[in-house]
């Protein structure tokens, strides 16, 4: 209301510094009575009409009260074309219509949010919120209410929010507009969590915008349309990863039942006990391989004990020296594309000390502590000087890998002899957008 005051008086004073300028204009003063009159009947009863106490819906008054501003910022504008540079009437009216429907384009919507005292969000920030909101949800279900509340109080912006015991179908506003109700979803919604619940709640919400505005039904239409779309998304979501599952499955059921037996039927016809021995850890490593596809998730000691084991016998199959350390502060569970990008990683750095270093000791440190991981593998063969490496399909596919997980791998030299490669992943505990790559990226893996 104060806005609008300011908008009022602002207006008077700019028809009143208009009437000043004409007076003695006797050509001029008949327009004033016809066209100033009706102007300011217009804005009176606008700004009258927009009051609160009077409507709730209010998106058309304030058009209109726009509109009628505008009419009588053209009228003044007309007043003093006419009166101080002597134009014409027609030349002077659409001068005057052509400034003010400009001034109203450019400034419509500052102008309209300074009247209603709101910032809302736009709807490519809403979209992008319901996105990030609804993966939150996903990776987290039990932290679904307060996702939703962080979202609905970055929306409305309330002085006041609390969850109440009540069992409403859809949202409302209530006590004239002051507060809004919006039902909680229930840990019964199916399209949650699938569990049930006796009791129901609802949030509400009180004072919109830090108390400069009333709520209305429109924003009660918003915030089901809120609830109905993150619903939506998370349920699109556990369908698409259920697919991916399914897929993952199919694909290592095949490459076992398919790869696995030629693979067998050739260590079986071996001719010599090396190719014996390399197509036994070539059966190791798919078994592994398929093992992995086949889970949703990998605990964190699961997978460091395959690991050690993997790399352990390649390791003694060249006749090199395996010094394995690896310390964390709790089981983390891996996601698929977290086991397969670290498992890949270690594999090319193990085959690079053993192909291109020609070492003959590995060192490989690992810890996770708050979520932040670390890894350190040195060898003592032959690798110098990493910055004039050019790095092709492994030393990349070992950046990219690391990218993708939001980190950062870094190579330099070990003294007396060596290699050290250094990998760092902040936050392997709580997954980045980056790391749900698209399918095509995770076929590639």
């Amino acid at each position: 209301m104060r806005r609008l005051a300011t908008a009022v008086t602002g207006t008077l004073l700019l028809l009143l510094a208009s009437l000043w300028l004409v007076q003695g204009h006797e050509a001029v003063e008949p327009r004033v009575a016809e066209i100033g009159s009706a102007a300011w009947t217009v804005l009176f009863a606008s700004v009258l009409l927009l009051t609160p106490m009077l409507t709730r819906s209010r998106r058309l008054l304030r058009e209109f009260a726009l509109l009628a501003g505008i009419s009588t910022a053209a009228t003044a504008l007309d007043l003093v074309f006419v009166s101080i540079f002597s134009l014409g009437q027609f030349a002077s009216v659409a001068l005057a219509v052509f400034l003010s429907l400009g001034a109203y384009a450019l400034a419509r919507d500052w102008i309209l949010n300074r009247l209603t005292g709101s910032q809302a969000l736009t709807l490519d920030r809403i979209f992008e919120q319901l996105y990030r909101v609804g993966r939150a949800i996903e990776q987290e279900p039990e932290r679904r209410q307060e996702r939703i509340e962080d979202f609905l109080r970055e929306l409305f912006e309330p002085l006041e929010m609390r969850l109440v015991p009540r069992d409403i179908a859809r949202s409302r506003a209530v006590t004239d507009g002051s507060a809004l109700l919006v039902p909680a979803p229930r840990d019964g919604y199916t399209d949650f969590d699938g569990s049930t619940s006796a009791q129901a709640h609802a949030w509400v919400l009180r004072h919109a915008h830090r108390g400069k505005r009333l709520f209305t039904a429109e924003d009660a239409r918003l915030a089901d349309r809120i609830l109905q779309h993150l619903r939506r998304a998370v349920v699109y979501d556990r369908a698409v990863e259920r697919g991916r599952a399914e897929e993952r499955r199919r694909i290592a059921q095949d490459l076992h039942d398919d790869i696995g037996a030629r693979l067998l039927t050739l260590m079986y016809k071996a001719q010599t006990p090396e190719l014996e021995d390399y197509l036994r850890h070539t059966l190791q490593d798919l078994k592994t391989l398929t093992r992995g596809l086949a889970a949703s998730e990998h605990p964190l000691s699961h997978a460091v004990a395959e690991w050690k084991s993997d790399i352990g016998q390649r390791l003694g199959a060249a006749q090199m020296t395996l010094h394995w350390s690896f310390t964390y502060d709790r089981d983390l569970p891996l996601s698929v594309i977290q086991w397969s990008a670290l498992t890949r990683i270690l594999r090319e750095l193990v085959s690079n000390a053993i192909y291109h270093a020609r070492a003959s000791r590995l060192h490989i440190d690992g810890s996770l502590h708050a979520g932040r991981l670390l890894l350190w593998v040195a060898d003592d063969g032959t690798g110098r000087d990493p910055s004039k490496w050019s790095h092709g399909l492994g030393l990349g596919g070992v950046r990219k890998r690391v990218r993708a997980l939001g980190g950062v791998v870094r190579w330099r030299e070990n003294q007396p002899r060596g290699i050290i490669c250094e990998v760092q992943i902040d936050h392997l505990d709580q997954p980045s957008p980056q790391v749900a790559l698209p399918r095509e990226a995770e076929t590639r893996l």
